[in-house]
């Protein structure tokens, strides 16, 4: 464990082998990645122009920019145009900022508000912050954003910063994973303490306490010990590994251990009890494991690799609960004197009285219930019509959270961190990217994402050519328009001339036949990304020649949101092939089809329950919400199983119908209410993380699993004395 590393990557939600992925690669290699910078901004009260505060800023950015892992460093304070005067031929590189001119700040001021390229980018609208852009070396790992992150913490200290703002890719990876690892060790703790206190309530006595507990530490070992050795991360997703497993193994423990002093209390000798228990309750334990593994698993038809991991180690953890409780369990249990039974009459009273009113109110109003359940069922797919699939890049992070609320302030205070990326491609092989009417067209493009898609400014060829006729005119504003096709041929011949080729570059690929139009905005979500997105394709569908250029929007903000958008499919196809699965074993179990859907109808139920939740609480379906509904089909489906097969067994012995029903009732009913509490308290620990999504998951799950109980205690009864129990 020892060993155990911990990792957040974005490109871990990608879709694997997905078009739009491809194409975003390669769009990475023609013009780099989109995502690797730090966005700073710096305040001053009551402006950014005093001397002194502009003097700090421009000493912290020279020395900045000499870190070995900044590849630049853009400020006002390094920046400067070219101006073309009357009096002179050639361009004059005049600095945005004159610093030690005092007197020349009023005019900096209107210079640079008067710059649409540089305007609620470098400097926010009331004139109290300023932006600092620093490029980063391309995917720096865990320990170099880390170095990074402590370079800028020691120069902002060094000069006295007081009021600033950090944000960016190598910020949010560091915090992130801090959280995962603290987040890791505190549920693991907790949920020891949780296990202590409720195995305390349910045996009394301590020999109930170490002994499950013992089973379920080396569950949690195994497992976590496993993928240190192999060299596997804990990724955001798998965070809540050592919850489930906790619930998993505790569950296994529950059944068999409740069993084995049942048959105790009944008088048999302990060898012969162990032995009983694991006969009667062994293959139900079985099913539940294989059943909660192929629910997991199930997650391997999402294309995304850090949700195929999770489904990977969390079912492999399923299993070594399974091969610990039927190896280390029984040989404990053989080992270890018996458990003082004296205190537990109270408790088994308790039980069997509050089991058996039930059962009796059960048969007398089964219609009643079972048009209750029908209702409950319409009321569902109400909520669930209400579903909207939506995302957000810092879904996770809760609304108070100090990481989502510094990236917030970009997205109000300046353009935002969400990438934009839209590339072009030449499809008239007889022109060139530079040819005049493609250029144009990328204007026009460039101009309909500024006045109608809602980007603040984009980096473009057009952008280029506007400057530089802007240049052409002495600076003057009202030049800054896209200009004609001789000035276009002029200042391109100017531009191919300079030894400085970067910002061509960064432009336009080495064969000439792609461009790209770059830009930053607000964390708005995939819905109204979505809605933007439509508006585009439109315009460019019926005012851009298709036979001049073929344009599609790609980035990482984009890719995310087309993977959200296939994720229901993928996850309801995977929890599909779950069900036909289960409802195999179900039909190995009875041979009876009847049983099969009497039984699944209980399981699919909370399930629908789930999505009513998200529908009427305007929760979105994302990456998070939606595998709640693999694990709680995987864990839920246990109760059920444990359910029918001691009602099988009952009557294989040729007990009566009636009978073997109110034997299950009251047998099975204590340990299922004794796991599904101690499976959502272990769920609910999941409320104290920052991260969003497992407070999803903690909350969801502990409520569908409320409903299963629910299910699986009054409507499963009611289905096998309506459905199956007519002939007996």
């Amino acid at each position: 464990m020892k060993n155990l590393k911990f990792d957040y990557d974005f490109t871990a939600f990608y879709a694997q082998n997905d078009p739009e992925t491809q194409f975003f690669e390669a769009h990475k290699n023609r013009f780099g990645t989109d995502n690797d910078f730090v966005f700073m901004s710096i305040e001053n009260d009551p402006s950014i122009f005093e001397t002194d505060f502009l003097k700090k800023v421009a000493a912290f950015v020279a020395e900045l920019g000499e870190d070995s892992l900044v590849k630049n460093v853009a400020c006002l304070t390094n920046m400067s145009e070219y101006v073309k005067t009357p009096y002179s031929r050639l361009a004059i590189n005049v600095p945005y900022l004159n610093i030690c001119d005092t007197c020349d700040y009023y005019n900096d001021s209107l210079r640079i508000f008067s710059r649409p390229e540089i305007e609620a980018f470098f400097i926010n609208q009331d004139a109290t912050g300023m932006m600092v852009r620093i490029d980063h070396l391309e995917y720096l790992s865990k320990k170099k954003c880390d170095y990074l992150k402590q370079s800028i913490d020691q120069l902002i200290e060094k000069y006295g910063f007081e009021k600033y703002h950090l944000a960016g890719r190598a910020i949010g990876q560091s915090y992130y994973v801090d959280i995962m690892k603290f987040e890791t060790l505190f549920f693991i703790g907790l949920s020891f303490i949780l296990i202590i206190l409720f195995l305390y309530i349910a045996f009394k006595s301590w020999w109930g306490i170490w002994l499950p507990l013992l089973i379920v530490s080396f569950s949690m070992l195994w497992i976590i010990g496993f993928m240190a050795a192999i060299d596997a991360p804990i990724n955001i997703v798998l965070t809540v590994l050592p919850s489930i497993m906790f619930v998993v193994a505790m569950s296994d423990v529950i059944h068999l251990v409740s069993k084995y002093i049942e048959e105790l209390r009944l008088g048999t000798p302990k060898n012969k009890a162990v032995i009983r228990a694991y006969k009667e309750v062994g293959f139900a334990t079985l099913l539940t494991s294989v059943t909660t593994a192929i629910g997991f698993l199930s997650l391997l038809t999402v294309p995304m690799q850090a949700i195929k991991v999770f489904g990977i180690y969390t079912a492999l953890g399923v299993l070594f609960a399974f091969f610990l409780a039927y190896t280390l369990l029984p040989a404990l249990l053989i080992l270890v004197k018996p458990p003082p039974l004296t205190e537990k009459k109270i408790t088994q009273n308790f039980w069997y009285k509050k089991l058996h009113a039930s059962f009796l109110f059960i048969i007398r109003n089964k219609l009643k219930l079972f048009w209750v359940f029908v209702l409950f069922i319409g009321v569902g797919i109400m909520g669930m019509l209400k579903v909207q699939n939506n995302y957000f890049l810092l879904e996770d992070l809760k609304e108070d959270n100090f990481m989502r609320q510094q990236f917030t302030y970009f997205d109000k205070a300046y353009m935002g961190l969400r990438p934009f990326e839209l590339s072009v491609e030449l499809v008239d092989s007889n022109k060139t990217i530079f040819d005049y009417e493609v250029l144009r067209s990328i204007n026009r493009i460039d101009s309909f994402l500024e006045s109608d898609y809602g980007l603040n400014q984009t980096f473009s060829l057009a952008k280029v050519f506007k400057i530089a006729n802007r240049i052409e005119h002495a600076g003057q504003s009202k030049y800054y328009q896209f200009p004609n096709e001789a000035a276009t041929a002029g200042f391109l011949k100017t531009l191919l001339k300079l030894k400085d080729k970067s910002m061509l570059g960064a432009l336009v690929d080495s064969s000439q036949h792609y461009t790209r139009i770059s830009s930053t905005m607000g964390d708005i979500g995939k819905i109204e990304a979505d809605k933007k997105t439509l508006r585009l394709h439109q315009f460019i569908k019926s005012e851009i020649d298709s036979t001049l250029i073929r344009t599609q929007i790609t980035g990482t903000g984009h890719i995310l949101d087309t993977n959200m958008a296939s994720i229901s499919f993928n996850l309801t196809l995977g929890l599909l092939m779950a069900i036909l699965i289960v409802s195999l074993l179900m039909g190995f179990l009875y041979k009876n089809l009847k049983m099969v859907l009497i039984a699944l109808v209980p399981n699919i139920l909370p399930l629908l329950f789930l999505a009513a939740i998200l529908g009427y609480l305007g929760i979105d379906l994302k990456v998070s919400t939606a595998i709640i509904f693999t694990i709680a089909f995987g864990i839920a489906v246990d109760d059920t199983i444990h359910f029918m097969s001691k009602f099988k067994l009952e009557l294989n012995k040729g007990k009566p119908f009636l009978y073997a029903l109110k034997r299950t009732y009251l047998s099975t009913g204590r340990a299922i209410i004794l796991t599904t509490l101690i499976i959502c308290a272990g769920f609910l620990l999941l409320l104290f993380s920052d991260f969003l999504g497992t407070f999803y998951i903690g909350l969801l799950i502990s409520l569908t699993l409320v409903f299963a109980l629910l299910a699986d205690l009054v409507l499963l009864p009611v289905l096998i004395l309506l459905f199956y129990g007519k002939k007996s």
